[in-house]
């Protein structure tokens, strides 16, 4: 059975999180037996090279959300073979006939099904749709659906929901929206954890050192860091000078050296997370290491390798989780909570998802602290439920191979379990816990609803942008029109016609 895996791999940015989802995928998909594996891309020779893997180009949406709905049509009809819908060297066709040699789809997991990234929904929605189209069946594994779905991409989430076999939800939050949204096919959407959960461990044993530029991972204890260049409402430089310091803070509470993790930046350009980090370690004043961003391989490597993590990255999350090491998270709007927070209450950590505010007022150095003193406890805590937590994953990949087969990936499926059901809260002591709670109980709602204000002006910008495309257009064809030789003829007829018109009279 060849399987086409879409994930959002092969992108000029490249993504440790996107390429680990991905990677574990192909290496779940393999150890049942699935080798024959054929990958959606944005850069086929790079993903050919990465993954060891046949690979074919994706469909790449259209930014504005005029356009992508419209291309979306346009797509489906061509999946149902309408060859007037796209001209014939639309991307479209070459994928059509890549799809026609498999038979099944799944779609890797992420955070992309949202109106914040609306060109992914839509290409997924696209591929989903002509997999289906073909006869194909389709599965979606661990994903966070939202929380911003503005308008029809409510729609196209909800049908591309429809369209698959299984669905899998990797926080309580996106399994309660995904049930409302399938409506009647509630009973396919089910909990799971993210696609990487254990690729960490992995990685960590297959690769025993890695080269991080100036130097090799630092000989003692270290803190694995990662920062975005997302800082919500805050001030840029205002944000880098205070993550500076809570890192500083946390080196020498710790007695750990500080190397800074890229989980997102342009190979080569300095960008993204690579970026964020020059400014981060320029404004510290105990030695770091910042390293170009690495593969997601040797990233997650070093961040199992670790004894701290400090991160505002979901996988950076993820890779401490699968390591048991003690980790504090940053969001810096609701969105990243929704995913920082799912993730850590999957493994009974809720609390240590903290909210942008935390960052000034000092409750997030506290909470680094006391997580630092308590790592032992919370070292085996993770230990506790690991086991389990091993046993749902793999069930769980079961069922997706299950669902892509044809066969009933549902069976057995308890609607009211949850990946967390077995997770025991650790409870955590200091002032910070309810300085945080405080804090997230006035940000996020803020922070959601500028969410859902940011999308509605962008949806509306297009709008104005394609109502002003068609005057510019009407403009033209009246101009055309006007220096016509048929409006010179009735130029030169008019005074004859009302001469005409007076003499009938």
């Amino acid at each position: 059975m060849r399987i086409a895996l879409l994930g959002d791999v092969g992108q000029p940015v490249y993504h440790v999180g996107d390429e680990a989802m991905a990677h574990a995928c192909v290496d779940e998909l393999g150890a049942r037996g699935h080798e024959d594996v054929l990958l959606l891309t944005r850069n086929v020779e790079e993903t050919r090279r990465l993954f060891r893997k046949a690979a074919a180009p994706t469909l790449q949406f259209p930014w504005p959300p005029e356009e992508r709905a419209e291309y979306l049509d346009l797509v489906i009809r061509a999946a149902h073979g309408d060859t007037d819908a796209l001209p014939p060297e639309d991307q479209v066709w070459d994928l059509i006939t890549a799809m026609r040699a498999c038979d099944a789809l799944l779609i890797a997991g992420g955070g992309n099904m949202n109106s914040t990234y609306g060109w992914l929904l839509y290409e997924r929605a696209a591929v989903a749709g002509i997999a289906c189209a073909l006869g194909l069946p389709v599965a979606i594994a661990g994903q966070t659906i939202g929380p911003v779905l503005y308008g029809r991409d409510r729609d196209v989430a909800k049908d591309l929901i429809g369209r698959a076999a299984l669905v899998g939800a990797r926080e309580s939050y996106t399994l309660s929206l995904a049930r409302h949204l399938a409506e009647t096919g509630q009973h396919k959407v089910a909990s799971c954890l993210d696609d990487a959960t254990f690729y960490a461990g992995r990685a960590a044993a297959k690769v025993k050192s890695v080269d991080v530029g100036d130097s090799l991972a630092p000989a003692g204890p270290y803190i694995a860091a990662t920062f975005s260049g997302g800082h919500g409402p805050a001030d840029r430089e205002a944000y880098i000078k205070a993550v500076a310091a809570a890192l500083d803070q946390a080196a020498l509470a710790t007695g750990c050296a500080v190397v800074l993790l890229a989980h997102m930046s342009t190979p080569g350009l300095g960008d993204g997370d690579e970026g964020v980090h020059s400014e981060i370690a320029a404004a510290m004043t105990v030695p770091v290491v910042a390293p170009p961003i690495l593969s997601a391989e040797d990233t997650a490597a070093l961040t199992a390798g670790a004894s701290m993590v400090i991160t505002s990255r979901y996988h950076s999350v993820v890779f401490a989780l699968d390591a048991g090491l003690p980790v504090v998270a940053l969001a810096c709007e609701d969105y990243s909570h929704a995913r920082l927070n799912g993730a850590l209450q999957n493994w009974g950590l809720g609390p240590l998802a903290l909210t942008l505010p935390s960052l000034f007022d000092g409750t997030f150095s506290s909470a680094v602290e006391e997580v630092w003193k308590r790592r032992s406890d919370v070292a085996a805590h993770l230990a506790a439920i690991r086991t389990v937590k091993a046993e749902e994953f793999a069930l769980w990949w079961d069922r997706v191979t299950a669902a892509l087969a044809g066969a009933d990936g549902l069976a057995g499926i308890d609607a009211n379990i949850e990946p967390g059901s077995h997770a025991t809260d650790l409870s955590f002591q200091g002032t910070w816990v309810k300085r945080a709670a405080l804090s997230k109980a006035f940000f996020l709602p803020l922070s959601a609803e500028t969410a859902e204000l940011r999308v509605e002006r962008e949806h509306l910008s297009g709008r104005l942008g394609a109502a002003t495309r068609d005057a510019e257009v009407a403009r033209e064809q009246l101009q055309r029109w006007l220096d016509s030789r048929s409006f010179a003829l009735i130029r030169k007829l008019a005074p004859i016609r009302t001469l005409v018109g007076k003499l009938i009279k």
